[in-house]
């Protein structure tokens, strides 16, 4: 579990599917992920027990579920190792009344922190639509490099590609 002075990013867990389900109900919250939204609690508790899980007890990182100090589930940010690929990628997606208010900055600077500090990272990417103005700005907040363009060829979305190499954090403790 992280902590930031208003955040607690934690590992997700079974309890969190219907908060996950409502957080991919809305529509604007997905228009820039490329993702699917699933159609049923079911999905999202074989997203938990197959993909979140597993990430963290294999490489303890993945895609934390983000709360206010007094338990309002705010969202998801972390960190994804993807093997194919051998990179380790920084996520967020909050539910829309929490845009805006510091949040995505304030659990990706944590997460780059557990990542470089904690987990011994070399490099940490972050990936956006060029629509995304307001996750490409979190991303340059987060001192994150622009590197260009990338598209992968399952994909039909390019992306804006960002990357922080481990002697680039700036933050201490």
């Amino acid at each position: 579990m992280l902590v930031t002075d208003r955040l607690i990013i934690r590992p997700t867990v079974m309890e969190d599917a219907p908060l996950l389900m409502d957080l991919n109900s809305d529509p604007e919250v997905m228009r820039y992920t490329g993702d699917v939204e699933f159609s049923n609690i079911v999905e999202y508790q074989n997203l938990i027990r197959e993909r979140l899980i597993p990430q963290f007890k294999t490489h303890k990182m993945g895609r934390f579920s983000v709360t206010l100090k007094n338990g309002t589930f705010l969202g998801w940010c972390g960190l994804k190792y993807f093997p194919e690929t051998d990179e380790v990628d920084l996520g967020y997606r909050f539910m829309k009344k929490f845009w805006g208010l510091g949040y995505a900055s304030e659990s990706g600077l944590e997460c780059l922190k557990y990542g470089f500090k904690t987990l011994g990272l070399k490099r940490i990417i972050g990936k956006a639509m060029p629509e995304n103005t307001a996750s490409i700005k979190v991303l340059q907040k987060l001192g994150m490099t622009f590197r260009g363009y990338v598209h992968d060829p399952t994909d039909p979305q390019a992306f804006i590609l960002y990357e922080m190499k481990q002697g680039e954090f700036k933050c201490e403790g």
